[in-house]
């Protein structure tokens, strides 16, 4: 058997084991978020929208985004270029999941810095009305800045079969650009600065706090200590949120750029093979996040 052969098989293997795992742990596990976050414990906090919408946005990725690319990778079914319609319709719904998905962990990261702050007035920020207001909003510029995805997306034969992906030519560099500066680039460095500045003032507010012994607790200082502390437990899962999208987002983006780059580039059946497989491990990756935030 020949090394293309056996790499070949690898990959069908691959395509046939792996999504559907992650399929299966992401869909129950975004379910169990949707639900825990509707609980009427938690529904308190105004951070928890972000965490709900987050699990909505993550669902859409998997049941638009994986489900689909399983049954054209490990079935040969591809129903993206069957239609015009369903393959701007994916693309569009995947896409605006997946960058809302990076703008509520930097969203419910700049609540959580005010809810950290030592200042009054900027704890007072986080309020149910402002978060709603800001979900509402990010919703509606994603749509607008991605709506010419429902235009502009094109089934084009390629040497490997048709694709539905962006128009080639100076379109689909644009996109990928843009894709790359909306879903992984600036989300990221703004998540990495609100991330840091999050954990100093955490660090600093856990240090002023004095040490409350048991007889001089009163109820609503205990109230405000479990507060405190639920708190804290958001801003945890916040941080390892964060670390595990930027560790997921950047693959995907360095490998659409790569291939629109080398588009016009003489390749070899061996290294087609090995770029295909790339696609699909940095999109499987991408799915991954999506699945896992539950079992964090």
């Amino acid at each position: 058997m020949s090394n293309t052969s056996a790499f070949t098989d690898f990959t069908t293997q691959y395509n046939r084991m792996v999504p559907p795992t992650v399929f299966w742990i992401g869909v129950v596990g975004n379910i169990f978020n949707i639900i825990t976050f509707s609980g009427y414990t938690l529904r308190t906090n105004p951070c928890t929208m972000y965490f709900f919408g987050l699990a909505i946005t993550h669902l859409n990725n998997l049941v638009f985004g994986l489900l689909f690319n399983y049954l054209g990778d490990a079935h040969h079914v591809d129903p993206l270029t069957a239609s015009i319609v369903i393959c701007r319709l994916r693309f569009f719904i995947v896409h605006c999941s997946i960058v809302l998905s990076s703008w509520f962990i930097v969203l419910a990261g700049i609540d959580r810095y005010f809810i950290s702050s030592r200042k009054v007035n900027l704890r007072n920020l986080s309020s149910f009305k402002n978060i709603l207001s800001l979900i509402l909003a990010a919703i509606s510029i994603c749509f607008v800045l991605y709506a010419h995805v429902l235009v502009l997306f094109a089934i084009e034969q390629t040497k490997t079969g048709p694709v539905c992906y962006a128009q080639s030519g100076a379109y689909r560099v644009f996109y990928d650009f843009f894709f790359f500066a909306t879903y992984s680039c600036t989300p990221t460095v703004l998540m990495i600065i609100i991330g840091l500045a999050t954990l100093c003032n955490t660090i600093r507010r856990r240090d002023q706090i004095n040490p409350i012994t048991v007889t001089q607790t009163s109820a609503p200082a205990k109230q405000t200590q479990r507060l405190r502390k639920r708190d804290y437990h958001f801003i945890k899962m916040l941080l390892l949120e964060l670390a595990t999208t930027v560790l997921f987002t950047l693959p995907i983006v360095t490998q659409k750029l790569y291939a629109t780059l080398t588009e016009g580039t003489p390749k070899t059946s061996e290294r087609l093979h090995i770029e295909n497989f790339f696609a699909q491990l940095v999109r499987t990756l991408t799915q991954i996040n999506s699945a896992i935030s539950f079992y964090m």
